[in-house]
């Protein structure tokens, strides 16, 4: 269950991957290091969405059902900072 809603995050993360090139709007920021850290890290999210079917499909069938849990999670890396900032943004 926990990975169909990770897919269909998908739709979110291409909106928020289109919108992520605004970052470099300001011509300083193609020198900021962090502005590129925030850039890679959001386009990194489909290679940790790959990683965490693999790995945990892997490791569910040697009936490492811990270690697939734990694989599971690797996705919310990206959304819980996420979902964070939203319900941070939403209180201010």
């Amino acid at each position: 269950m926990s990975q169909i809603v990770y897919v269909i995050f998908i739709l979110i993360w291409i909106f928020i991957a289109g919108m992520s090139v605004m970052m470099f709007d300001d011509p300083d920021a193609i020198n900021n290091t962090t502005t590129w850290l925030i850039f890679i890290t959001i386009w990194l999210y489909p290679v940790g969405l790959l990683a965490a079917i693999i790995g945990g499909w892997v490791t569910f069938s040697r009936r490492h059902y811990r270690a697939s849990l734990i694989w599971n999670c690797i996705p919310l890396l990206w959304i819980v900072p996420l979902g964070g900032f939203l319900v941070y943004s939403f209180i201010m």
